[in-house]
């Protein structure tokens, strides 16, 4: 099976992942996030509702770009390992799905 296609386009991937990574402040809204989250589980954030609405809100934004990212990084990876089992067992169905899948990806 020839799967070196299959990784380069997961290089390709990954390194789109890099840049939207540093195009969004990922590791600043990482840390933020768990500042606010800590902030949220203070009871005495609670007594300010217009405060604990804003960081509510602020919540949902850092996470959506947090969890995308990281949801991007699980992919490839759980992509790379499958294509490789699956080189190893000659499963050319699977590496057909992972094919198609990569590439509707690189296309997102």
């Amino acid at each position: 099976l020839e799967i070196n296609p299959i990784r380069a386009a997961l290089d390709d991937l990954e390194a789109r992942t890099d840049v939207l990574r540093g195009i969004f402040d990922y590791a600043e809204k990482k840390e933020r996030l768990t500042e606010v989250e800590l902030e949220l589980a203070d009871a005495d954030v609670w007594n300010n509702p217009e405060r604990a609405q804003s960081l509510g809100r602020e919540r949902a934004a850092l996470q959506a770009v947090v969890e995308t990212i990281e949801t991007l990084d699980a992919g490839i990876g759980d992509a790379r390992e499958l294509i490789e089992l699956a080189a190893e067992e000659d499963d050319t169905e699977t590496v057909t799905t992972i094919e198609q899948d990569v590439e509707i990806g690189r296309a997102s």
